[in-house]
């Protein structure tokens, strides 16, 4: 299974960048992965420690990175925001991902979090939609998260009308960061794509919804 569509010039699905076995980790590897740890005694950390309980080893996405530990303390600095500290809802933040996976049809990252989003209260229903070309069934504000993922990715911007309903919905610093969420897991999609992930063991056999338009 690969998470890049079609399996572009790697008809074996073997990654690109394989993920780092743990015994392959270096000091510096962990060190890298300081910025993804969730604030003491938040909803995250309370996550972190339930998962932890199921899954003893770092996700094949961070064990890409682990390989380039400057990069990866650097852009995991960024992400940091983006996961723990971001202004908008958690349901609008999984929302505005899953429909950039989808988009950049990177399985890796929408299956990873399709699972998060329903942490957040996203229904198996409504994850299976973002994968619809239409936004009818959402509600307004979902409707317009949407849409406005939609055309940074199509038209690279927003219309002026969009803009002014974005304004009317949200304030500044949240439609800041639904600019920058949307571009920091643009970026990941589109790695993830190149190297060819793998999806990580405890979530083998999970893919884009059947019936998945595109």
């Amino acid at each position: 299974m690969s998470s890049s569509a079609d399996n572009i010039d790697n008809p074996a699905s073997q990654p690109r960048i394989a993920p780092l076995e743990l015994s392959e980790w270096t000091p510096e590897g962990f060190a890298a992965m300081e910025p993804m740890r969730p604030p003491a005694g938040s909803a995250y950390d309370k996550r972190k420690a339930d998962r932890k309980q199921q899954v003893r080893r770092p996700n094949n996405a961070l064990s890409v990175m682990a390989r380039y530990p400057e990069l990866a303390q650097a852009f995991l600095a960024f992400n940091r925001h983006l996961l723990y500290f971001n202004t908008l809802p958690g349901r609008a933040i999984e929302l505005a991902v899953l429909r950039v996976a989808w988009l950049r049809r990177s399985e890796y990252e929408w299956v990873q979090h399709a699972a998060a989003a329903l942490e957040v209260g996203l229904t198996a229903e409504e994850i299976d939609r973002t994968t619809a070309d239409s936004v009818d069934g959402w509600n307004p504000d979902d409707a317009l998260l949407l849409r406005a993922v939609d055309e940074l990715h199509h038209n690279h911007g927003w219309s002026g009308g969009t803009w002014n309903e974005l304004a009317d919905a949200f304030d500044t610093r949240q439609i800041m960061d639904l600019l920058f969420t949307v571009g920091a897991y643009d970026t990941l999609a589109v790695a993830f794509n190149c190297f060819d992930l793998p999806l990580d063991p405890e979530l083998e056999g999970k893919s884009f919804p059947s019936g998945a338009e595109g």
